[in-house]
């Protein structure tokens, strides 16, 4: 039996009308960049038309982090993914339930 697939056109094509970054859909999705290039293609081939995704030709980062003894990195290619620009202004929280929290500001 073959195994069952996530892609859904309709929610697919929402996210990229809206502007999302690769990184955000294949959050959304939970599938990874190549799954997320098949399911980009095979809407493409549904719609005859073309989408690009802002990140999808970049190196993808995995929103995993470790707090190590030199600190939390997150490199400039993880916050682009999620939207961020260079110069872009932070504010940290951390919340009763363990999350650390950035607001842009």
């Amino acid at each position: 039996m073959p195994r069952a697939t996530k892609f859904d056109a309709v929610k697919l094509r929402s996210l990229i009308q809206e502007g999302k970054t690769a990184q955000q859909i294949m959050d959304a999705f939970g599938v990874k960049k190549p799954i997320l290039k098949g399911y980009l293609t095979k809407l493409m081939s549904l719609d005859e038309k073309f989408y690009k995704i802002p990140g999808l030709e970049g190196r993808t980062v995995s929103g995993n982090l470790r707090f190590t003894k030199l600190g939390l990195r997150l490199s400039p290619t993880m916050l682009a993914n999620y939207g961020f620009s260079i110069d872009d202004e932070f504010r940290c929280s951390c919340q009763e339930d363990g999350k650390i929290l950035l607001e842009k500001i």
